[in-house]
C-alpha cells in the first residue's frame, strides 16, 4: 500500500515538474535497476532530489536530508513517507546507521555531499561523511551523478546573478550518471568524477 502511494506520488510529482523542465537523463545505464547502489552528486536547487529520481528508471531513492528540512510540516509527511533518512550534527550517528542498514538491504540511497544547495553555482567540497557509509557497507558501488540546468531557476541561491536565456517556457534539465566507483573511493575523487561529467556537457 505505501509504495502504492509512494509510486502514485511519484507521477504525479514528475507530471508537474514537466510542465516547467524538460528533464533528460544521461548515462542512466550506469545505474543498477536492484541492489545497493550510493548516489552522490552536485547539489544547486531545492528540486535536485526530484530531478534525479525523474531521471532515473529506478524509484524509491533513498535520500539523507537535513533534519530542520525533514521536519517542515507542510512537507514532513511525503518525507516520511518515502522514507529520507534526516540528519543533523547531533543525531549524524543514527542517520549513518540507517543508510547503511538500507545499502545492506539492497537499497538505492542518494546524498548530496557539499552538505546543502550551492550559493555559487559550483561544485562546492564533497564532505566525507558518505566515506563511513561506504565503508560500513557489504556491497554495492558509487554512482556520482551531474545535475545542469538549475542554475538560475527560481528554485536555486543564483537565480538574480545568473538569470540564464528565457527562450522557451520550459527549461532543460540535464542529469548525467557517471561511471561507478569503487565504495572505497574518496571525496574528493568523486568530487573529480562529478567535475568531469560537468565537463562533459559543456563539450
Amino acid at each position: 500500500m505505501r509504495k502504492g502511494v509512494l509510486l502514485l506520488l511519484w507521477t504525479v510529482a514528475a507530471l508537474l515538474v514537466s510542465l516547467r523542465y524538460r528533464v533528460r537523463a544521461e548515462g542512466r545505464e550506469h545505474v543498477p535497476r536492484s541492489g545497493p547502489v550510493l548516489l552522490l552528486g552536485n547539489h544547486v536547487s531545492w528540486l535536485d532530489w526530484l530531478l534525479v529520481q525523474i531521471a532515473l528508471r529506478r524509484r524509491l531513492l533513498r535520500y539523507m536530508m537535513e533534519r530542520a528540512i525533514y521536519e517542515w510540516k507542510a512537507l514532513g509527511w511525503m518525507f516520511r513517507l518515502g522514507r529520507t533518512i534526516p540528519v543533523s550534527p547531533k543525531a549524524s550517528k543514527q542517520a549513518f546507521k540507517e543508510a547503511i542498514s538500507s545499502l545492506n538491504a539492497g537499497e538505492a540511497v542518494a546524498i548530496f555531499p557539499e552538505g546543502g544547495i550551492s550559493r555559487r553555482c559550483e561544485i562546492e567540497k564533497f564532505y566525507r561523511g558518505f566515506e563511513i557509509i561506504a565503508s560500513q557497507s557489504h556491497g554495492g558501488e558509487i554512482v556520482p551523478f551531474y545535475i545542469d540546468g538549475m542554475c538560475g531557476s527560481r528554485w536555486s541561491y543564483t537565480r538574480k546573478s545568473h538569470p540564464g536565456p528565457r527562450r522557451s517556457l520550459r527549461r532543460t534539465v540535464t542529469v548525467v550518471f557517471g561511471a561507478p566507483m569503487p565504495l572505497a573511493s574518496s571525496a574528493d575523487s568523486v568530487r573529480d568524477a562529478v567535475m568531469q561529467l560537468k565537463d562533459s556537457i559543456a563539450q
